[in-house]
């Protein structure tokens, strides 16, 4: 997931991701069986990749409307 999370740091790349069917995967990794490390990196992907395909990922089921809350933790 870091890997594609740096690859949508282009715009174009972004919209290639969402095409190519990557936010369910995100909304996977959202889930509260998966480690925080895992949750932290589909946190950062859904922001990065918000910037210019927000409609997508609104209308992705889990994305916005799922039921859990996720916490993360930023050491400065």
């Amino acid at each position: 997931m870091k890997v594609i999370n740096k690859l949508a740091a282009n715009d174009s790349n972004k919209e290639r991701i969402v095409r190519q069917g990557a936010l369910p995967y995100y909304v996977q990794l959202l889930e509260p069986d998966r480690g925080e490390r895992e949750q932290a990196e589909a946190a950062h992907g859904l922001w990065t990749l918000a910037f210019k395909c927000k409609d997508n990922i609104i209308n992705e089921p889990g994305c916005l409307d799922g039921p859990y809350c996720i916490v993360l933790y930023v050491n400065f």
